[in-house]
């Protein structure tokens, strides 16, 4: 038992890192998925990319009925799910529309 507590010890000196650190700089959802929104009005979104700006997550929808409008939004994921999402701040967008304007 002694030696197991001397590996571990010098595993806490080498590069430790905080997951939920790692969590916010990486996104969230690796593939498309379908979104609902049901707040104002019910409408379905296709997300295409997802994107972390400012250890935010930041998603790129577009509609089923127009698929040449992108919809930028901050998404709110609790305990594993997408739980809310919200509009962009305008000082934002121009940044968070070059990151994604190619992969697109």
């Amino acid at each position: 038992m002694i030696h197991q507590e001397n590996i571990l010890d010098q595993r806490k000196k080498g590069n430790v890192y905080h997951f939920l650190d790692y969590k916010n700089k990486r996104p969230f959802f690796m593939k498309p998925i379908k979104i609902t929104i049901d707040v104002p009005i019910r409408d379905t979104f296709f997300m295409v990319k997802n994107v972390v700006y400012k250890e935010k997550q930041i998603l790129a929808l577009k509609k089923e009925q127009d698929p040449n409008t992108i919809v930028l939004v901050e998404a709110t994921i609790e305990n594993g799910k997408l739980s809310y999402v919200s509009r962009i701040p305008d000082e934002y967008i121009y940044d968070i529309t070059r990151m994604i304007e190619g992969t697109i």
